[in-house]
């Protein structure tokens, strides 16, 4: 009993991703115009945030897995993965292209 887990090691990842997330988000946008915009001290910002373990936790719990920002898209991991062979094949492509440029041999008339 002494050595059971607490929390489901699933939640407690997705609740750290989203606190990091949300810390991020506040070092973004200076603590300063978050406070004015919320109409309150500077120190209160801060003190909201330390209770960001705690929320993230529910959300994570409640089927919560990430927060966009204002300006980012997600996109489906399926389409990440093509994007990126995509990248790689053109990669390649190109590494090639520069291979036979600098060739010896290339770029002159061979009679």
């Amino acid at each position: 009993m002494e050595h059971a887990k607490t929390r489901n090691m699933t939640i407690a990842f997705v609740s750290r991703h989203l606190v990091a997330s949300a810390h991020q988000a506040l070092v973004k946008t200076k603590q300063t115009v978050v406070a004015k915009l919320l109409g309150v001290a500077d120190s209160t910002v801060l003190r909201r945030a330390e209770k960001y373990p705690e929320l993230m936790d529910q959300l994570a719990a409640s089927g919560v897995e990430d927060f966009v920002m204002k300006g980012e898209k997600k996109i489906p991991l399926e389409q990440y993965r093509w994007l990126l062979t995509v990248a790689m094949e053109f990669s390649k492509y190109q590494l090639e292209i520069i291979g036979n440029e600098n060739a010896p041999g290339a770029g002159t008339l061979e009679a």
